[in-house]
């Protein structure tokens, strides 16, 4: 038997049994492998770190859409940086009042491969007249782009082709790209592992925004079981609670949206 193992040396390794090596690739900007596995359906990995599984890709999704896009009283365009797997689009698109969602992803391969190989979150990358992708750097792309009511960075770890993408003056420019009752989210990485990064995009975002609120997600396949996501407004308190809408969801409720927040300080 096959076995796909991820490591953060001397800290953590994970692996699991794959059936099959479906995609591996390299694009411009990244390593891509598709895997199929024995229990967690297709996974896509990048650079050797697993990005999604077919199997608990809905808990991670679910939560860094809906949070924003529920704390904020009536989203209609929304921006999507990364993602280019669609799992975000797919659950952004599930909002009846989203007019427009702009995905703004640097490789167009991560697209396609996600279409062909992952089409239960390719899903939300059908063509539509709600959807437009652009594949072009994410802080170049967003300027001059009109102001959105939620943006979303669905990145990878801030190594290569992100790392721009944690930055104080990437952060700031989201907040330009803003309406000023705007909310966006963003993952912040492993609260085990990679605490100092949270502590740290947290501060850089409190210079910038009113309320900065991390919270957890489970995902078994990433480091330490758990994930932590940010989210900040100037106009909105995403610890309130929610706006009441009706969503087909998995994951994903009012009770989950401020327990995923409750005693989560970095």
């Amino acid at each position: 038997m096959d076995w796909f193992s991820e490591e953060l040396p001397g800290q953590w390794r994970q692996s699991l049994p794959i059936t099959d090596k479906l995609v591996d690739q390299r694009s411009p900007f990244q390593h891509i492998q598709v895997f199929d596995t024995k229990d967690f359906g297709r996974m896509l990995v990048l650079d050797g770190k697993v990005q999604c599984s077919e199997r608990d890709e809905f808990t991670y999704h679910e939560m860094l859409a809906h949070v924003p896009l529920l704390t904020h009283p009536n989203p209609q365009k929304v921006l999507v940086v990364g993602g280019g797997d669609g799992g975000t689009v797919r659950e952004v698109l599930k909002h009846p009042s989203v007019t427009k969602v702009t995905l703004v992803e640097i490789d167009e391969q991560v697209i396609e491969v996600a279409r062909q190989w992952l089409p239960s979150m390719a899903s939300g990358l059908a063509p539509s007249e709600r959807l437009e992708i652009i594949t072009k750097d994410a802080a170049e792309a967003i300027r001059g782009m009109p102001k959105q009511d939620v943006i979303l960075v669905d990145s990878s770890d801030p190594e290569g082709p992100s790392e721009v993408l944690f930055s104080q003056q990437f952060f700031a420019s989201l907040k330009e790209a803003l309406q000023p009752d705007g909310v966006i989210a963003l993952q912040a990485g492993s609260p085990l592992f990679y605490a100092k990064q949270i502590t740290d995009a947290r501060s850089k975002l409190e210079k910038i925004f009113r309320y900065v609120r991390p919270y957890l997600v489970p995902v078994i396949l990433y480091p330490g079981g758990a994930w932590c996501l940010i989210s900040a407004s100037d106009a909105h308190d995403p610890q309130r609670a929610p706006a009441p809408r009706s969503l087909q969801v998995r994951y994903y409720c009012p009770e989950v949206h401020l327990a995923s927040m409750a005693r989560c300080e970095f």
